[in-house]
C-alpha cells in the first residue's frame, strides 16, 4: 500500500479551511502517519486530515499555520536546551525541537519553552497508533508572521534516539500550539487514522489496496469488524493527488471497484478508500 498524505484554525486556520484542497504527491509522502479528529459528514478535504493521517512515515501530516515540510533547516545550529524529552537549538531566526520521548510530560515540554522565552507555546498531546508516536500532526497559531517547519525524522547524528522534529520562529508572538502524537491506550481511539495493515492494527499484514470492493468487505467483516467509505476523487485539469469524500453510503459503491487503501482508527471500523469508475459523476466542489 502506498504511503498517503495527509489540520485547524482560530483567527488561524481551521482544518475546515483546508477543505477541497488538492493533495500532492509530496504531502501523501509525508501522511502516512498523519491522520483525524471526529469524522464530520459529508466534508470534502486534503489527503491526511484530521480523520486521515500520516499513514506511513513515523511523521505525517499537513501542518497548518503557515507549516511547510521540508528536508532539512537544521545545520549551523547552537543547542540551548536539553532533557530527555526535546532538545532544542537555535538556528537563525528559528528555534529547532527534536523531540526523544514519544509520549512526554506537558509540564516538561512546557519548562523546556520557557527556559528559552518561548512562554506562549503549548504542547497538546494527541493519540495515535503506536508506530506514530513523536508524530507532529497540527500546528495552530495567532501570529500571523509566524512559521513552522516539520522535518520529520530528520534530525542531527548528535541525537541517536530522536523520533521526529520540527521549528518555528524564535520570536513567535502570542499562543501557539503545537499537535503531538502519543500512544493511544489500550482501546482508545485515534485521533487520525492509521494503515490498517500495520502490525498491530485491525489488519495487520493484510492489503486490501487493490482487491474489489466486494473481497476486502468480506475480509473485513471475517474479522468482525464494520466497514465504512470514502471516495478518492481524482483532481481535474490533469493535476495529481485526490480530494476525499467521506460518509459514502453502501448504495453509491460498485462492489468491483478498486480498494485505494484501508484506514483504522481503532475504533472497530475499517474505512475503505474507494476508487470511482472513470464514467462517475462526482459531487459539487469536486
Amino acid at each position: 500500500m502506498n504511503n498517503d498524505q495527509i489540520f485547524k484554525d482560530r483567527a488561524r486556520a481551521l482544518d475546515a479551511d483546508l477543505a477541497g484542497s488538492a493533495s500532492t504527491a509530496g504531502a501523501d509522502a509525508l501522511l502516512v502517519q498523519i491522520v483525524s479528529l471526529e469524522r464530520v459528514p459529508a466534508r470534502r478535504r486534503l489527503l491526511p486530515s484530521p480523520r486521515r493521517a500520516l499513514l506511513g512515515m513515523a511523521a505525517v501530516a499537513t501542518l497548518v499555520g503557515a507549516i511547510v515540510v521540508g528536508p532539512s533547516l537544521f545545520e549551523a545550529s547552537e543547542q540551548v536546551y536539553a532533557s530527555q524529552a526535546v532538545t532544542i537549538d537555535r538556528v537563525g531566526d528559528d528555534y529547532a525541537f527534536y523531540f526523544t520521548d514519544g509520549d512526554p510530560d506537558p509540564a516538561e515540554l512546557k519548562k523546556a519553552f520557557h527556559k528559552v522565552g518561548l512562554d506562549n507555546l503549548t504542547v497538546t498531546l494527541t493519540p495515535v497508533s503506536p508506530r506514530q508516536p513523536g508524530t507532529v500532526f497540527g500546528f495552530e497559531k495567532s501570529d500571523p508572521d509566524a512559521h513552522a517547519l516539520f522535518t520529520g525524522e530528520n534530525c542531527p547524528e548528535r541525537l541517536p534516539g530522536c523520533i521526529t522534529s520540527f521549528s518555528v520562529t524564535a520570536d513567535i508572538k502570542g499562543p501557539a500550539e503545537v499537535s503531538l502524537g502519543r500512544p493511544a491506550k489500550p482501546g482508545e481511539k485515534y485521533s487520525y487514522p492509521a494503515d490498517a495493515s500495520w502490525p498491530g492494527e485491525a489488519l495487520a499484514g493484510v492489503k486490501l489496496q487493490g482487491r474489489p470492493v466486494s473481497e476486502a468487505v468480506r475480509v473485513v467483516r471475517e474479522r468482525n469488524l464494520k466497514v465504512a467509505y470514502e471516495f478518492d476523487w481524482p483532481l481535474r485539469n490533469s493535476d495529481e493527488g485526490v480530494r476525499y469524500e467521506e460518509n459514502v453510503s453502501a448504495s453509491r459503491i460498485d462492489p468491483g471497484a478498486s480498494v485505494a487503501r484501508a484506514d483504522s482508527y481503532n475504533d472497530g471500523v475499517i474505512v475503505l478508500h474507494v476508487v470511482p469508475d472513470p464514467a462517475a459523476t462526482p459531487p459539487p466542489g469536486f
